[in-house]
Formats: structure tokens, C-alpha cells, sequence
């Protein structure tokens, strides 16, 4: 009975215990989850991050999903309510600037779809592969000794202004509501693709120690820059494919305004949509004092 009456003691105790003490740290924790994650529901805007090489512009989309939603606290089944979308795919081993629209935002990507886009990029002479980029399986080699800087640099001229360009059979356009790298991947039957007209505002080398090069591209929107290597290396008389390729602006952002994978945090994000919202603000202020001006 001493006993039975000690243990029944206990539990009072730590009854008492937990209700003092536990239980209101249990009540904050859950308000704070509770809290941010309106926070996230709420979430609406564009903000651009900086993407790394290895992951596809979809993959980034999800790992944004993951952390946001480890963060209040959820599991990835509810992810689905966190509309995400991007402005431009970028391939699986480029990195660079990606503008993401979250919420309502993506109703604004279109604009960053056909806008302008800035690119560096390192290409190798003498081979050519089936994705146009060194992660592609080699399908010719040529010779490339004839090719010189002054030769690469006049043959540039020819891949600016307005060009028609074909979109290469790895990448994202549509057909019948799939993508040409999917069709493609399976072994599909791949139908007959028409050139599309693309804007080069200008495209300049900056280095030549062959058998690489670098480029520096201003492009408009819909512009292949695997597909412009390998035309450059046909027209060359050898073949030509990409090395590494970096998004250095979408405008108007660039890389000093992206945030890095340590920063896709509701935090970030917020305060990075804000910036964003605030910075296009003064450029319609801008556009209007302008037109006022004339």
C-alpha cells in the first residue's frame, strides 16, 4: 500500500510537471509551426535562384518543395498545395540564374519565358554528341586544327540578330504535349521540327586555347545555346559541343540577386519576393517618368 501510494506520488508529480513546465513549450512549438506554415500558404511572388550544376530545372522546383516544407514541419504528400514554377528551364548541367514564381507569382513567369538571358559558356572543338553537351554520348569527331580564334570570331557574325534556329531534340519544347527529350529518350518515332526564329543581341569569345573556347552570349528569349555550339562547329568544318554553361543574367536579375541553395529558406524567400516586388515597382516608376518625359 506504501508503495502504491509513493508511485501513485510520482505521477502526480510529473503530472503536475509536464502541465507547468512541458506543456506550454509543446503549445509555443505548435503555434510556431502553426504560424509559419500560413506563412507558406500565404507565399505568392517571384524570386530568383542561383541553380546548381546536376539537378534539372524541375528537381530544383521539388528540392525547394522539400525544404520549405520540412521547415514548418509537413511532409512532402502536402507539397502539392505550394504551386512552384519557374521562368526558362535551365539544362540538368548548367547552372545559373532561375527565376521561381511561387503562388500567384506564376502567373508572372511568361515575361521571364521570352525575355532576355545572358550566358557564359565553354565549348570543345573536334567532337559532337547527341545532347550537344558533354553529358551527351560522342557521335562524331573531326579534325579542328584549322580553326582559328579570327575564324571562330567571323564566324559569330553569322549567329547574330535575328536567326532561325532548331531546338535540339533533348531539350523542353512541346510536341503533342510532350517533351521532345522525353520522346526522344524512349526511342520515339521524332516528328519533323521546324526552325523557330530567336534573338543573338550579341555573342563575343573571350578565350580561345583550343580545343576549348568560351563564349559570351545576350540572347532574347527561346535561344538553344547547345544548339548554337553545334551549328558553330559544323560551320567550322568540325564538330563542337558544351562544356560548362552558366546563366549569368535573366533579366533583370542576376547572380548577386539569386539565392543559394542554404538560402531557400521561408525567410529568404520572403524577404527576396520583397526585393523583387520593390525592384520592379521603381522600374514602372522609371518607365513612367519616361514616358512623361517625351
Amino acid at each position: 500500500m506504501t508503495l502504491l501510494l509513493l508511485q501513485l506520488g510520482t505521477v502526480t508529480v510529473l503530472s503536475k510537471y509536464i502541465i507547468t513546465n512541458i506543456r506550454p513549450i509543446v503549445r509555443h512549438v505548435l503555434k510556431m509551426f502553426s504560424s509559419k506554415l500560413q506563412e507558406l500558404i500565404k507565399l505568392s511572388g517571384i524570386f530568383p535562384v542561383l541553380k546548381p550544376a546536376g539537378l534539372t530545372s524541375a528537381q530544383l522546383l521539388n528540392r525547394i518543395r522539400e525544404k520549405l516544407y520540412s521547415e514548418v514541419g509537413i511532409t512532402m504528400k502536402y507539397a502539392r498545395k505550394l504551386a512552384l514554377g519557374h521562368g526558362g528551364t535551365l539544362d540538368k548541367l548548367a547552372t545559373g540564374v532561375l527565376v521561381v514564381g511561387v503562388g500567384a507569382g506564376c502567373k508572372q513567369l511568361s515575361q521571364f519565358l521570352h525575355g532576355d538571358k545572358k550566358y557564359i559558356c565553354t565549348a570543345e572543338l573536334g567532337t559532337a554528341t547527341d545532347t550537344f553537351d558533354c553529358g551527351g554520348v560522342t557521335t562524331e569527331t573531326k579534325n579542328y586544327d584549322h580553326v582559328t580564334k579570327d575564324s571562330l570570331t567571323d564566324c559569330l557574325k553569322h549567329f547574330t540578330g535575328d536567326i532561325l534556329q532548331l531546338p535540339p531534340l533533348y531539350s523542353a519544347v512541346k510536341y503533342g504535349g510532350e517533351r521532345l527529350s522525353d520522346i526522344t529518350r524512349d526511342g520515339r518515332s521524332v516528328p519533323t521540327l521546324q526552325p523557330r526564329q530567336v534573338r543573338v543581341h550579341s555573342i563575343q569569345c573571350t578565350d580561345f586555347s583550343p580545343p576549348f573556347f568560351t563564349l559570351a552570349i545576350h540572347s532574347g528569349g527561346g535561344f538553344y545555346v547547345r544548339r548554337l555550339v553545334d551549328d558553330l562547329g559544323r560551320y567550322l568544318d568540325t564538330r563542337a559541343h558544351v562544356c560548362e554553361l552558366e546563366r549569368t543574367e535573366q533579366s533583370p536579375f542576376t547572380l548577386m540577386d539569386c539565392l543559394r541553395e542554404d538560402e531557400w529558406t521561408l525567410h529568404d524567400i520572403k524577404r527576396a519576393i520583397q526585393l523583387s516586388q520593390d525592384h520592379f515597382h521603381k522600374q514602372m516608376s522609371e518607365r513612367y517618368d519616361n514616358v512623361k518625359s517625351l
